[in-house]
């Protein structure tokens, strides 16, 4: 399967290095460029890729304005923030309008391409300095809302596991973000069913995630 992508970047050098690396891989295919919101729209509209990367920071409309347009219009067309900002005031709102992955622009290529490997079988991507943003203020958030539920029974690195899961990682992604193997992450899972007391991910993301409401 060749992966369609459009490039959204206000910097046609970034653009240029961007094309180069995916055009060096056989299953990816870059067909076509935005260098602001509006434009972006509309190639989308024009050409459907099956995936957007996109800079989070664009001239007119903002990058996280077009991908919430994006999803709005194209829900199966997945979205790659690429950006230069770790705040994660940034990398929330990306999250809340549907960006299925936040990736650094100091970022390796090979991140980047994996990303988007990732992102059209359905996985979110994040890197590893976003990801840990993201496990701290769930974290924190669990610490005052939970009320004494079955979610404060976790340990932190099962918290953390759970708030990895909620974000749609793989067990495999989950072991390589925290240095650890996948059987262990497996174990840490069978751990955190066992005391929410559900018998899938499923049903443990959903417990977690109805806490956060």
């Amino acid at each position: 399967m060749e992966i369609r992508v459009l490039l959204a970047d206000d910097h046609a050098i970034l653009r240029e290095g961007l094309a180069s690396l995916m055009e060096k891989q056989e299953d990816i295919k870059v067909v076509g460029e935005a260098s602001d919101g509006e434009e972006c729209l509309e190639k989308a509209d024009l050409l459907r890729p099956d995936l957007v990367v996109m800079d989070i920071k664009l001239p007119g409309m903002s990058g996280i304005e077009a991908c919430r347009l994006l999803k709005a219009r194209f829900p199966e067309m997945k979205v790659i923030v690429l950006s230069m900002y770790e705040d994660f005031e940034y990398v929330n709102r990306a999250i809340q309008v549907g960006a299925d992955g936040y990736l650094l622009k100091k970022a390796a290529g090979s991140e980047l391409v994996q990303a988007v490997r990732k992102a059209v079988r359905g996985e979110k991507t994040f890197s590893p300095q976003v990801l840990e943003m993201i496990v701290a203020s769930l974290r924190d958030e669990g610490r005052g809302t939970t009320g004494g539920g079955p979610l404060d029974t976790l340990t932190p690195r099962e918290y953390d596991v759970l708030a990895m899961m909620s974000e749609g990682m793989s067990n495999k992604d989950i072991a390589t973000s925290l240095f650890i193997s996948t059987k262990t992450v497996e174990k840490i899972a069978s751990g955190i069913y066992r005391k929410l007391g559900v018998g899938s991910r499923t049903a443990a993301v959903r417990l977690f995630l109805d806490s956060k409401i």
